[in-house]
């Protein structure tokens, strides 16, 4: 007679609990260890720890770059946001196929959350080389992405603009040549006018070309000879002529000649005025003109100064018998010179609130809201270009030869990228960030070198 009691049916229980257990523990470890997961924590094998993990955000130019945290890649592309970061020293490094590496040491402290912005990846790529030759003159403006030269054909001398997207050429000016003579090339403030300065024993002359329509514009007669000619750097269609210490505005959309009451070294238009730089008892006064009564804005020590271009809230003023680069706030009363450092080259960015400025042998930056100066990068050999990539928060300059791009956050260098090496000349980077291009003169021509950075 069967009672129905086995052996291992009276085993199954203690085994049932002791799984149950196990299950229970296993739960009860694991469950913590989730949630200390999922809210970013994670044990630090180097230092023995749990700690709370950084965030990292991070885009490119172009985007879909892979990332490698520390050599080892990450299952996301850019843009991302990378939550697993263990606090300390981490080597970043973007790379995408065609383009050069991009890498920088960042340190991260826990719970913190790092921000790298549109880093711009540039394309392995060599220049492509056309040689122009025979070339008198050139003159660059990278607003409208044109350039213009000098030529001589037989007894004639022509001006030439070409466009870089599509290498149109177009002939703006055909006169006659005069070996005696030399000849010069500048641009209106916009680019929108061209003028070719003839200057032969003292006398000068002009001959401007509305670029767009080839429109040829000769400028009025003087009742004495013209000593100087300048653009206005403030007004696009505007320029200013020297004779005898009498100085006239020509407008060249009225084509009028109007001679001004006052006497000056250098003018600007500014907020529908004129600023102007006269000598008065050992300096140099800046004013705002207002028909014959001049309101003093500030004074400044004897120098040569010439205006230059700068945000539409600021005057600016080089000093090229010093060197230095001054900037003015016409507005502030009591201080109202907020710049003024030696610099041979500078640069705007595109919105006008950071410029980078270099005096020979470094490269510093001026951020106007805040009034604050800082020391990027220091070289043995001098800065011969420098200017800003069109997107994201990258500088390019050229020393000794050679192009490198910096990566910038705030005051500090993330990376520098060289673009091109052993090949000196001026450069400028197209309005869409797509092609560098670079002039460089030798004793018979000029070489134009295009050196991709985009697709």
């Amino acid at each position: 007679m069967s009672t129905g009691y086995t052996i291992e049916h009276d085993m199954s229980k203690p085994f049932r609990l002791i799984l149950f257990l196990i299950f229970l523990f296993a739960f009860l470890i694991s469950a913590p260890l989730i949630v200390l997961y999922t809210a970013g924590y994670r044990f630090d094998l180097s230092h023995g720890r749990i700690v709370h993990t950084a965030i990292l955000n991070i885009s490119s130019i172009p985007r879909n770059a892979m990332i490698l945290i520390d050599t080892l890649p990450s299952t996301d592309r850019t843009p991302a946001v990378i939550n697993t970061i263990v606090p300390g020293e981490h080597l970043i490094t973007l790379q995408k196929t065609g383009y050069l590496p991009w890498e920088t040491s960042l340190s991260f402290l826990s719970r913190e959350a790092r921000i790298l912005n549109e880093v711009v990846l540039f394309l392995d790529k060599q220049p492509e080389q056309e040689k122009m030759i025979g070339l008198i003159d050139l003159s660059i403006n990278p607003k409208t992405d044109s350039f213009a030269y000098i030529t001589q054909e037989s007894s004639w001398l022509e001006v030439w603009r070409v466009h870089v997207e599509d290498a149109q050429k177009k002939l703006l000016m055909r006169l006659p040549y005069d070996s005696e003579s030399t000849y010069d090339l500048s641009w209106s403030s916009e680019g929108t006018f061209l003028s070719l300065e003839r200057s032969k024993e003292s006398h000068i002359q002009m001959t401007i070309s509305h670029v767009s329509n080839g429109e040829l514009i000769e400028l009025p007669q003087t009742e004495d000879p013209i000593d100087r000619i300048w653009w206005d750097a403030g007004k696009n269609d505007q320029l200013y002529l020297l004779s005898k210490e009498k100085i006239s505005r020509f407008s060249l959309s009225t084509r009028e000649l109007t001679p001004l009451n006052f006497k000056a070294s250098a003018i600007i238009s500014h907020s529908e005025k004129e600023i102007t730089v006269s000598q008065a008892n050992n300096k140099e006064v800046i004013s705002y003109q207002d028909g014959a009564t001049a309101s003093i804005i500030t004074y400044l020590p004897l120098g040569e100064y010439t205006f230059v271009e700068t945000p539409k809230n600021l005057i600016g003023l080089h000093n090229d018998r010093q060197n230095r680069l001054i900037l003015i706030d016409p507005v502030n009363k009591e201080q109202p010179i907020l710049f003024d450092e030696e610099a041979s080259l500078w640069k705007w960015n595109a919105s006008g609130d950071i410029l980078l400025y270099s005096s020979g042998y470094d490269i510093k930056r001026y951020v106007q809201t805040t009034h604050q100066t800082d020391t990027l990068v220091r070289l043995s050999r001098p800065i011969t270009h420098l200017d800003w990539y069109p997107e994201g928060n990258t500088a390019i300059y050229q020393s000794d030869g050679t192009t490198t791009a910096l990566t910038l956050d705030g005051a500090r260098i993330l990376s520098q990228t060289i673009l091109l090496k052993d090949l000196p000349g001026i450069f400028w980077i197209d309005r869409q960030g797509t092609t560098l291009h670079l002039f460089q003169q030798s004793s018979s021509q000029w070489d134009w070198y295009k050196r991709p950075l985009q697709n």
